[in-house]
């Protein structure tokens, strides 16, 4: 074979449809299923060792597990997952695994359950079992003492079923009696009950309590959330399979990512981790005090179980990763679940397969493996074990004494075995324990859960945790009223007390309280809550709270039955929230208010632009005349008032012309824009005049489109016709005439195109074709016997194949009329077999980074790898310990053939015939937003949308390693498949820096440094044209792309990043090398060292580095650390 990559992509127009991973296997690299060989790979942390506790033929394929009382392992295991053949019997397992003699080796392994259909969910309790099996939850009963299942029963159905590793799972008791469970994503649940029928749309968590049949949602979103845990307080934390953001703290009504018309979410403690599965926490006597408190869970792409130490901050908590418990480079090590067992070790579920993909593999690759898995076990050498409970011995008063123990097993399992216990008999019991000397809070809050456990409610000690002197206590003793609220006649008095408490984390659970008592004067109780400080989870408490309650107070406030006791902030919060058109006008007085920040005055803009009617958008529009109003915000409005009016047809009633027209002479390109949006014929000649100067063309021909009077159409033909002006400009023109009238413009489109030399001077072109429905048929029909360039038509190509729409018409027409010559067979078997073998022998990871990192090809513009980089794409930070070398190729070669689940295109088709394509980033009741391909959010209003679509092509364009040579394309792969393996390329625990901001080299940057001075530069709001960049996966920003500005002499650079602060004090900054640096902290300037370390209030914050590149020549490395003996607590800001 020749191989030449620019003509693989080029030419990319009819690719085979045969799955590549099945084509060429190297089963030779798939490590043998020896647990002993396995294990000699496994590097631990200190203090650690590990042993196999169950492997095959005990038990095949491990999908989750759960401990019993009596402590045994019970474990569910699917060979059929992820997809069962046609006629093939569904016989997944439940498989019980038993240590006999204690020496941490299960001995006896019985199958206590067969013909099931791929359960994913276990927990043995309650005289039986609960298993997850597909679309149900079944009961599962031994009547004889045998071990076996006699008795079947389905306890829940309804749940969804469209994929197979999204359906419910993670089963987790919790510690007041409740059964909790998970799923995510692409299941949507319709669920009968007792209590009525209860729905999921897409990912959460849910809880439900068997006795009463009461089924609820707890949580909503996350992609594939394979993890729930609580802590000794009953704090609940969650990890996610498919989405990057490491811990997640949970809180009633706490709202994630994809979470169904969800206008708001709440983000994880540790952007840029890669994928997480299971999760445990450390609260055993066998482990040392450092590890209490401790969660584990598997990065099972990276061969990883890592460890993350948590720490309270305001309401919530951060996250801080530790060094791993185990990794190994042995590829199908695969763990997806972790739980304490009754010893006080830790045990790994190991799938164990060289294959983890899902459908970007196919589901028939023979290296999928289907018969293997193992359960490791993992202890502290010198420590001695917890000791394992003997509950079947003995009576409920020893068991009710248990409750005490250190060990969250021993805890745990006497509250679930207190459950099969004469009740009556079990509270008396419980009431001695708490009367009786030296029992602690800890010990009351436990005796309060197993109350709870057996459905009992103890008012009094309730009341006496309330007053706790521990914040912790207190919280978890609100979250019961969250519950029960209902069961206490006097839980408005407790939780009018707890909602002002000095702790915020009691104030957000007396907020989920309160919200879910749902009352006028509950939400009047809310409103206490800003007397205090707000973080950014009882800000969305608060917000959820205002919206979801918006029928009980919206009508009390209008009958003057609610005071805000001039607390403006509150009653304009709230208002925002609610989204209700009547609320406007008391929020009007804000919009010129000089006390409100930028960021809460744009919020503003924004709601009124998404629902004010014309009386409001007056209001809106004067408030950009403002003289306080500085330019960016003055901007804002403009761009928010042409989106009301390009989705809800609604505009101001006074356009002010003249205000516009004076504003259009200076030149703001806005103006311009919303002179056109409004049809402001009076700006018309001074628009035209703009075309006649290129940098103005393209906002100048956006607009005369818009108003598309004759006069306009007349202009822009007149220059797209003009042989004297550029190409680029005269696309422009063409551009705007073919969203006009796509017929009678593709001649002269055509004949622009076979100008173009460039693919930029042909974007505007294909943009505008591809942006109406239907339309590239006409340009494919008018380039019919026409010569284009090479390079424009392979653009052409790529844009009509990743564009949603039906392109077929066009994309031959730019094969022949570019001479392209497409591929009409992949690889082949031996062609693939090859290239990987050239990757693995030839390809320089170290090269390979540099051309990943190279404008043209986008990678970071899309994707992410730790957190620091686009979002369009998913997080690739472990890609290369996940992915085979040939599923790598695949993807780069024909993107559309695999694509990972969140990351689909979704077609928009609008009532007038646009074209809208991007990923779905959330989707409500009034509006859908897009991730379009320049990484920007794009709102369409619900009542403008014709037709929504899923479709199977990438966002990712075909194509876009053509540039490469076939050594730099090799190389590329080899950067990609190492990345998250052990080495060089697996991203570095710590807070890095990832995502900086820097400033180019630029005249208007150059000009104020030079007459303003740095300082007021950097620190004033002058718009400057700072630009996205990202840090190696080292964690270093490389100095030489940190451009040198004309203003600082030729000799300085500048580079920033941004954190949030969420606990005001003592921030640190660790730089690996401060020589040259100076650091600009809230307008003062330092001298940088090796440890820095800043006072900072709670908020958003700019760090800017300024880099003297005379004394200079190394990378940046900045990570945030915790300062000891501080409160304070910061996060970096990731993504794009």
């Amino acid at each position: 074979m020749i191989f030449c990559f620019r003509a693989v992509a080029v030419g990319f127009v009819a690719l085979s449809g045969n799955a590549f991973a099945q084509r060429n296997l190297p089963l030779d690299a798939i490590p043998k299923p020896d647990p002993s060989e396995q294990i000699k790979t496994f590097v631990l942390d200190e203090g650690l060792e590990i042993n196999l506790f169950a492997s095959d033929p005990m038990i095949a394929k491990p999908i989750g597990m759960n401990w019993d009382e009596k402590g045994r392992l019970w474990v569910v295991s699917s060979r059929l997952y992820p997809h069962i053949k046609p006629g093939q019997r569904s016989d997944d397992k439940v498989v019980v695994l038993e240590d006999l003699n204690g020496d941490g080796v299960a001995d006896k392994s019985t199958d206590f359950a067969k013909d099931l259909l791929i359960p994913t969910g276990i927990m043995p309790g309650d005289g039986g079992a609960y298993v997850a099996n597909s679309t149900e939850i079944l009961f599962l009963r031994d009547l004889d003492g045998d071990l076996k299942e006699d008795q079947r029963r389905v306890v829940l159905s309804g749940f969804g079923t469209e994929d197979t590793h999204h359906i419910i799972h993670a089963f987790r008791g919790g510690p007041d009696g409740m059964m909790y469970f998970n799923q995510s994503i692409y299941i949507h649940s319709h669920v009968e009950t007792p209590h009525g029928v209860r729905r999921l749309m897409a990912g959460g968590i849910w809880h439900y309590r068997p006795e009463t049949g009461e089924l609820e949602v707890f949580s909503r979103g996350f992609v594939n959330s394979w993890g729930h845990i609580f802590d000794r307080y009953g704090q609940s934390f969650a990890t996610d399979g498919a989405y990057g953001e490491g811990i997640n703290y949970v809180f009633p009504g706490s709202v994630f990512v994809t979470a169904y018309n969800a206008k708001r979410i709440m983000r994880g403690l540790n952007p840029g981790q890669p994928k997480q599965c299971g999760l445990e926490i450390v609260n055993s006597s066998h482990f040392p005090d450092e590890w209490q408190g401790n969660l584990i869970t598997n990065d099972f792409r990276g061969h990883r179980v890592n460890r993350f130490v948590m720490s309270e901050s305001g309401s919530g908590y951060v996250s801080r990763q530790a060094p791993d418990l185990i990794r190994t480079t042995h590829k199908a090590f695969r763990p997806i679940d972790v739980k304490v067992g009754p010893d006080g070790a830790l045990y790994i579920a190991d799938w164990y397969n060289p294959i983890i993909q899902h459908g970007e593999v196919d589901f028939r690759d023979p290296r999928r493996d289907q018969v293997h898995g193992r359960i490791w076990r993992i202890t502290y050498k010198g420590r001695k074990l917890s000791q394992k409970p003997k509950f079947g011995d003995q009576g409920i008063s020893e068991v009710v004494n248990q409750l005490k123990s250190p060990d969250s097993y021993t805890r745990h399992f006497a509250k679930r075995n207190l459950r099969l216990r004469k009740k009556l008999e079990v509270i008396r019991e419980l009431k001695l324990l708490e009367r009786s000397k030296g029992i602690t809070e800890e010990d009351r809050l436990e005796i309060l859960w197993a109350n709870q456990a057996v459905n009992e409610l103890d008012v009094s000690l309730l009341k006496k945790l309330l007053v706790s002197k521990d914040h912790r206590i207190r919280a978890a003793a609100v979250r019961l009223l969250y519950h029960w609220s209902n069961r206490i006649e006097d839980h408005m008095d407790l939780l009018d007390q707890a909602v002002i408490d000095d702790h915020p984390r009691v104030r957000l659970e007396a907020i989920s309280a309160l919200r879910q008592v749902g009352t006028v004067q509950s939400f009047k109780a809310i409103l206490k809550a800003f007397k205090k400080d707000i973080d950014a989870n009882i800000d969305f408490a608060l917000w959820l709270s205002a919206r979801e309650m918006e029928s009980i107070w919206l009508p009390a406030l209008e009958k003057g039955e609610i005071s805000f006791g001039g607390n403006a902030s509150a009653l304009e919060f709230i208002l925002k929230a609610a989204e209700k058109p009547s609320a406007l006008k008391l929020l009007s007085s804000s919009l010129n208010s000089v006390d409100i920040s930028s960021a809460g005055f744009r919020e503003l803009v924004s709601l009124f632009a998404d629902i004010g009617k014309a009386e409001d958008l007056d209001l809106l529009y004067s408030s950009a005349f403002s003289k306080e109003r500085n330019n960016g915000d003055r901007d804002f409005v403009f761009k928010e008032l042409i989106r009301a009016n390009q989705q809800r047809k609604v505009r101001p009633r006074n356009l002010r012309k003249s205000d516009l027209l004076e504003l259009l002479a200076s030149g703001n390109s806005n103006v311009a824009e919303l002179c056109g949006s409004w049809k402001v014929l009076e700006a018309r000649k001074e628009i035209i005049k703009w075309l006649k100067i290129d940098e103005r063309v393209e906002i100048a021909a956006t607009s005369l489109s818009i108003m598309a009077d004759n006069e306009s159409k007349e202009a822009l033909l007149k220059l797209a016709v003009d042989d004297s002006r550029g190409i680029l400009q005269r696309s422009v023109a063409v551009g705007a005439l073919t969203k006009l009238d796509p017929v009678q413009t593709s001649d002269l489109a055509s004949q622009v195109l076979v100008k173009a030399q460039t693919i930029q001077s042909a974007e505007f072109i294909f943009e505008a074709y591809l942006a109406k429905e239907k339309a590239s048929k006409y340009l494919a029909s008018a380039l019919s016997g026409k010569k284009i360039n090479s390079e424009v038509a392979a653009a052409g190509v790529r844009k009509s194949l990743s564009s949603g729409g039906d392109t077929s018409q066009l994309v031959d027409a730019l094969s022949k009329s570019g001479s392209l010559q497409p591929i009409v067979q992949g690889l082949s078997d031996d062609e693939m077999k090859s290239l990987m073998s050239e990757v693995q022998s030839k390809g320089d990871a170290v090269r390979g980074e540099i051309i990943y990192r190279k404008n043209q090809l986008l990678c970071q513009a899309c994707h992410a790898i730790g957190g620091g980089g686009g979002l369009i794409g998913p997080d690739l930070v472990s890609i290369g310990s996940s992915a085979p070398v040939d599923y790598i190729i695949d993807s780069l070669l024909e993107p559309a053939k695999k694509i990972k689940e969140g990351y689909h295109t979704t077609v928009i088709t609008t009532k007038g015939g646009d074209l809208i394509t991007g990923g779905l980033i959330r989707e409500g009741d009034r509006e859908i937003v897009l991730r379009v391909a320049d990484g920007s959010e794009r709102k369409i209003a619900t009542a403008t949308i014709k037709k929504k679509e899923i479709s199977p092509i990438s966002l990712m364009p075909p194509g876009l390693t053509a540039s490469l040579r076939k050594d730099e394309f090799i190389d590329l792969v080899r950067f990609l498949s190492s990345l998250g393996k052990e080495g060089d390329y697996k991203v570095p625990s710590g807070r890095y820096v990832r995502r900086w901001r820097v400033l180019p080299t630029h005249n208007k940057a150059g000009n104020l440094i030079r007459t303003k001075g740095i300082q007021y530069t950097v620190n004033g709001n002058n718009d400057l044209p700072w630009k996205a960049s990202y840090s190696q996966v080292n964690g270093e920003l490389p100095i030489k792309e940190v451009g040198i500005n004309n203003g600082f002499n030729n000799k300085l650079s500048v580079a920033k990043f941004e954190i949030t602060v969420s606990v005001p004090g003592k921030i640190g900054l660790s730089i690996a090398d401060p020589k040259g640096l100076q650091i600009i902290v809230g307008g003062k300037m330092a001298d940088a060292s090796t440890e820095s370390v800043f006072e900072l209030g709670k908020g958003m914050h700019d760090i800017t580095i300024v880099i003297d590149r005379d004394v200079r020549e190394s990378n940046l490395k900045v990570q945030l650390f915790d300062v000891i003996g501080s409160s304070g607590r910061a996060s970096l800001i990731g993504g794009a």
